[in-house]
Order: C-alpha cells, then structure tokens, then sequence
C-alpha cells in the first residue's frame, strides 16, 4: 500500500450515476464512452434486472474512485433455483490504485451479499484483476474457457497475417483443405416435424422447454422466460439473433447469435444455446451458419464445452474446431455456502457456461 488512504466507501444511491460514468471514463480512456449510450446500458444491466444489484463505491472529496458491483442471478443448482450472483464492473481510478480499495470494496459487497442470501458469486475477470480476486479474497477457479471457431472467410482471416496476394491465396486454400479433410463436416440430420424459424423473443413455452433440458447440467443459470428476455430482447443498442426450433407446437430448442465487427472481420458469436438433443442441436447449427454465409460472417465462435455432452459432438460436426493459441476466458467463483462444497462448484463439468453468461466477450484481434 503506498499510502494512508482517506477515501471512503458507501452504497451506491440514486444519483450516483453520472460520477460513476466519469470513473468509467478514466478507468477506460481508450473506450471514448458517450453517456447516453452507456447510461442506457448501465439502466438495463442494473435497474432492469428483476433481482437486484449491490453497487459499493469509494469516494475521496465528493468524488467517486472505485466501484465493486455484482448482479444478481437466479441459478439451477441440483434442480434448485438460487439467487447468486455475477461480479462484474470492478473499477478503480488510476489515481487511486494500490491502495487496497478493491479488496476494501469486494468484502464489504460480499458481506452484504451474505446478509441477503446470496452465497455464489461467479465471474470472468480480466488478467489484471485475476490475481486479485484468487489470492487476496479466496475465490477459486473453474475453467479456462477457451473458443471453438468455424472459418468461412480463410483470406479474410489470414489477411492481417500477410499482405502478399499469393501467400493469402495459397494459405486460404491450404487452410479450407486441412479443415475438409481433418475436420469433415457432417450434413444435420432430419429430424421429423421440425421448424426452426427467427423469433423477436421467448414466449412462455421457453419456462416449460427450460423445464425439461436443465436436468442436463448441476449448475446453469436458470434460462427462463425472465432471464432470455432480459438478457436478449430488452438490451439497448445490441442486436441478437434469435432461432427458436420447434416441434409438436412446442420449443426444442434454442440459439442466440450476435455479429461483432473488428478490424478485418466479422464475426458471429453463439451466445445461448440449449437443445434436447444433439440432432436439433445440428439443424440449429446448420441455420445459422446459412444466415451467417448470407450476411458475409468471416468466422463464428463459441465457447469450447468443458463438458463432454451432445453440444461439444453438434460443434465438431458442423466443422468447429478450437481456436489454437487463442485467449481464454478465466471463469472463476466465491462461495460462502455451507451447504454446497467447494469442490462440487470448482468441478468444470458441473457447469454451463455460455458465451451470453458473461459481461462481454473478449476476443482476440
């Protein structure tokens, strides 16, 4: 600690919001965050969201200089609904750091978090502040969550690698070759009576289809009509795909796809994706990599399955495979629960984990 602090640290109140937008701003100077767009953001992640948040700031002469913030999450754990809840939003002003107001704020959150019942806190923070929340405030890890990726584009792909024509060209071809040739991809079955169509959003048959499918996985976040709504349909200035499949009148299955444009490529994440089975989890598939040909995507991604299930065969069979040498994303949890042990939770193949679990994907350029 490089010095006596003589900040101090209080709930967040009703107000708070253009200070905590100028901390932003200094913690993120390479974003250029304009406020409208970030207050309606910052309004649906927290205020919108039907459970609640815990918002603890530091505030040195009447400024705000740090934050620690989760939200809210009802989860599936054992066939249980729970409120946990995800930490995300860790910021400290660059003036302000090393002088212990993360782990001062963290504790006080989790506290209070404690006091509402809230004993799991789940998170996927960055590499600056990893090292923070596993050796200074006992949380453990989980999984490193690397990517699966299916190319469209090859050239477009290596054309940051080389700028010479031929090298791009033979390069692509080698590249589409390999892939054909060692990760063949399988056509998706028929499934009798099947439709998969674009919806505007989840109706109440998702609460009966979520129902029947989390038995599948010991601790998921619960995706009830609720949750996908808010999760997908009512944030701002986000566009998501979403593809019901369908049979007998009712819902089978899901995916929810979003377009990221970098640089020198588009692409298609997979941020939600439940099915009953690994056939209708292959027509899904199918679907939206046609929709993703059609609107020019160079690459899409998912998470790699930590779990050895029908979502990880439906991936490489429709030809992704995992990103080599690519980012992960640390997936990590605190838990002050007595009655579920820390080995149930530090167990990877417990969990689904989904793209959409997380504040923001990072990806790499």
């Amino acid at each position: 600690m490089s010095k006596i602090p003589d900040w101090q640290i209080r709930p967040y109140r009703e107000g708070d919001e253009s200070q905590i937008f100028e901390l932003w701003k200094a913690a993120y100077p390479e974003r250029q965050l304009v406020w409208e767009p970030w207050f309606r953001w910052w309004h649906w992640m927290y205020k919108e969201n039907s459970l609640g948040f815990t918002i603890w700031l530091a505030e040195h002469k009447g400024k705000i200089v740090g934050q620690y913030a989760i939200v809210h999450i009802l989860m599936n754990i054992n066939g249980r609904n729970t409120v946990c809840a995800q930490s995300l939003n860790t910021l400290t002003h660059p003036e302000y750091r090393r002088q212990g107001m993360f782990e001062t704020l963290a504790k006080t959150v989790f506290k209070e978090a404690y006091n509402k019942g809230i004993h799991i806190i789940y998170g996927f923070p960055n590499e600056k502040s990893y090292p923070g929340f596993v050796n200074k405030l006992n949380w453990f890890d989980i999984a490193s969550l690397p990517y699966m990726y299916k190319t469209l584009n090859w050239e477009v792909i290596l054309r940051k690698r080389t700028g010479n024509k031929f090298v791009l060209k033979l390069g692509a071809l080698s590249l589409k070759i390999y892939s054909n040739v060692f990760h063949r991809i399988s056509k998706a079955p028929f499934v009798s009576g099947l439709i998969i169509r674009q919806a505007s959003s989840f109706d109440e048959r998702i609460n009966e289809f979520w129902d029947r499918v989390s038995s599948q996985f010991p601790i998921a976040v619960t995706k009830n009509k609720d949750y996908l709504q808010w999760r997908y349909v009512s944030v701002p200035d986000k566009d998501y795909y979403i593809y019901l499949a369908e049979k007998a009148g009712g819902i089978c299955g899901y995916i929810v796809l979003g377009y990221l444009q970098q640089e020198y490529k588009k692409i298609a994440l997979i941020y939600d994706f439940l099915t009953e089975s690994e056939a209708i989890a292959r027509c899904l598939l199918q679907k939206i990599t046609g929709r993703c040909q059609s609107d020019s995507v160079d690459q899409i991604l998912c998470f790699r399955e930590v779990r050895k299930d029908h979502y990880s065969k439906a991936f490489s069979r429709g030809g992704s495979i995992p990103l080599p040498f690519g980012q992960v994303l640390k997936f990590i949890a605190y838990s002050s629960a007595s009655n579920i042990s820390n080995e149930f939770l530090q167990n990877p193949q417990n969990w689904l984990i989904q793209i959409g679990d997380s504040d923001q994907p990072k990806i790499d350029e």
